[in-house]
């Protein structure tokens, strides 16, 4: 099994180490400035570097995470600019991969580009939840969008329910665009819904056929994922997890959190419970050191050199 790498928390390394501001937490703001532009370029070159330098695979997401119609209109984004912009980060990333490396040419790692789909709502607030035929509509224009573009993959980031997941996952399959999942959990483990991870995937799979290529989880510590996994070790809903995608510090915790060795060990240490798990990346206070460690170690354990075949692939 090939690792794969991913990049890390963008709008946290934004943030604090290229000092953007960004309104909403949005990163999809910066693509409509040239000086924006240097700075996502400043973003992803470390990772590109990490994959070059480990020959590794490397996923990119879109820096379109609020790049959907409720965070769009509050930062003055209409349907149309949307269009624009979900199209316009594909190619964006896209052009990443294309661009010559120094030295040989068969030193350019392959570049997965993924389609970033956010959540609607960032946690629920009374009855601020959808129906999974609420999300299909909801997010088909940006998944469309993505698709059209040609990004290799969709994948809904951050996400707080099966609904909303089952949402994303029918607009993928409407586009023609493989889909993958990527569920946020609590400090205790468990979905926003009250729902165990292996629930949820359950009834994603339940309600799409098993549409999905495979299922994450991002936007939480290690330790936290791994209570959560725990609560249902064994069961085979734990296979359909392909890898994972976290935050260097526990939920509450200030500071910067795992330094990058520590916080790798822990992430690679969720293998034990999820197996077949071949991606690993950051989220939250996370940068190129996090993912350099993921790699380093990745490669050191043999991981990388196992025989089976990597559960993700480009396009």
């Amino acid at each position: 099994m090939t690792i794969i790498v991913t990049d890390g928390g963008i709008e946290t390394a934004l943030t604090d180490r290229l000092e953007q501001h960004l309104p909403e937490f949005a990163a999809f703001v910066l693509l409509d400035s040239a000086e924006g532009r240097i700075a996502l370029r400043a973003y992803y070159a470390p990772f590109l570097a990490v994959a070059r330098e480990h020959d590794l695979p490397l996923v990119l997401d879109t820096p379109t995470w609020r790049a959907n119609i409720d965070w769009g209109d509050r930062l003055g984004y209409g349907v149309d600019d949307l269009a624009r912009v979900n199209a316009d980060a594909v190619a964006f990333v896209r052009e990443l991969d294309e661009v010559e490396p120094t030295g040989a040419p068969d030193a350019a790692p392959e570049i997965i580009v993924n389609g970033c789909v956010g959540p609607r709502f960032d946690d629920f607030v009374g009855d601020e939840r959808m129906s999974a035929h609420e999300a299909e509509e909801y997010h088909s224009a940006q998944v469309r969008a993505l698709a059209e573009a040609g990004v290799d993959r969709v994948t809904s980031v951050t996400t707080l329910d099966a609904a909303e997941a089952i949402g994303v996952v029918r607009a993928a399959v409407a586009a023609r665009v493989p889909a993958f999942v990527s569920f946020v959990v609590n400090a205790d483990g468990m979905l926003a819904d009250g729902s165990s991870i292996a629930e949820a995937i359950a009834e994603v799979d339940r309600e799409t056929g098993s549409a999905p290529e495979g299922y994450l989880i991002n936007c939480a510590h290690p330790s936290e994922v791994a209570t959560g996994l725990a609560r249902n070790a064994g069961a085979g809903e734990l296979e359909r997890i392909v890898g994972f995608r976290l935050n260097a510090a526990a939920t509450g915790d200030s500071g910067a959190g795992d330094e990058p060795r520590a916080f790798a060990e822990a992430e690679l240490a969720l293998r034990e419970l999820a197996p077949l798990a071949a991606v690993f990346g950051g989220c939250c206070g996370t940068d190129a050191p996090h993912i350099a460690s993921l790699a380093a170690l990745g490669r050191s354990d043999g991981i990388a050199d196992d025989a089976n075949e990597a559960p993700i692939k480009r396009g």
